[in-house]
């Protein structure tokens, strides 16, 4: 081989390997969400953490807190833990079993106002985890 078929050789296994790094960093940049409950979030914020990376938060729905205006598809509402609240803003279709006293998972960022934006909103289906009863012959 000559030097310049070599040069190139390495010039483009070079640029091939950094846009393969890039594409895997971007990707499990964007799947890692870290999850914490309603009341971890809650002393995050006290102290003044933030991140600029998503985070699934899981809490219920505070009953009464539910405020949904369906001509701008926004939900806003407050998720309970043990001893916390977190207000939650979300743009979107609400899921079909969003309820009071729900349990959720959410997945977004707060904002400067301590708001958490959720891109996502995610309901467990109860009919699927409860045991069906057999009728009594």
């Amino acid at each position: 081989m000559n030097g310049r078929k070599t040069a190139r050789i390495i010039i483009g296994t070079i640029i091939i390997g950094t846009a393969m790094t890039y594409l895997l960093y971007e990707w499990a940049r964007s799947s890692l969400a870290y999850y914490y409950s309603v009341d971890e979030f809650a002393e995050r914020r006290a102290i003044g953490q933030r991140g600029d990376y998503a985070i699934r938060l899981a809490g219920s729905v505070k009953a009464g807190s539910i405020k949904y205006d369906i001509d701008r598809m926004q939900l806003e509402f407050e998720l309970a833990g043990q001893r916390n609240l977190a207000p939650v803003r979300y743009c979107g279709t609400v899921p079909e079993n969003f309820t009071d006293s729900k349990e959720v998972l959410v997945e977004g960022k707060p904002d400067a106002n301590g708001v958490f934006i959720a891109n996502q909103v995610l309901t467990r289906c109860e009919s699927k985890y409860k045991a069906k009863l057999k009728p009594k012959e």
